[in-house]
């Protein structure tokens, strides 16, 4: 069963990664195309890519976050964690936090939730529905808490077997 989990990880890993790819990429070429067409003679109309690019960098930037939640890279100051490593009250400190996390992560989870859900009305060139770029937030958000329960998962079992080195990292490849 463990093996499964960590091949449904690696697979929505590499997903998530060439998501954020494409999405980068698409920005990119919108904002290139948008100063291109300001500086040429070329009359195109470009009021619509506001909305898509506000669109995407929503997705890409929960999606960013949930990867770095998986590779455990998100950014926290550790200094009393690099500094005491290994004591047994540094994984105790390590719980907490990802209790707290964890605790943020369920409130976010259920506001956003509320808030795709009264989210109806359209954008005001493409009429797309705000929905799209605010469901990045109770997606990723539930993919986080998945991250975090096993970062909880991971750090009883050390505390309990007392296991002194780091829990093992996981693959950070992107394809």
């Amino acid at each position: 069963m463990l093996k499964i989990l960590k091949k449904a990880d690696e697979i929505l890993a590499k997903f998530l990664h060439g998501f954020i790819a494409v999405l980068c990429i698409g920005i990119g070429v919108i904002l290139f195309a948008r100063v291109f067409i300001r500086f040429t003679r070329i009359s195109f109309p470009m009021a619509w890519s506001d909305e898509v690019v506000a669109c995407m960098m929503a997705w890409m930037i929960f999606t960013g976050a949930t990867l770095l939640f998986r590779a455990r890279d998100h950014f926290r100051v550790d200094l009393l964690q690099e500094r005491f490593k290994g004591k047994t009250w540094i994984e105790i400190l390590n719980l907490m936090i990802t209790l707290i996390s964890i605790v943020f992560f369920v409130a976010l989870l259920y506001y956003s939730i509320l808030l795709v859900k009264t989210a109806d009305w359209p954008q005001p060139i493409l009429k797309f529905s705000t929905r799209w770029p605010y469901s990045s937030m109770p997606v990723n958000c539930a993919l986080i808490l998945i991250y975090l329960v096993r970062d909880l998962v991971n750090g009883i079992s050390a505390l309990v077997k007392g296991r002194q080195e780091p829990v093992p990292e996981v693959s950070r490849e992107v394809c």
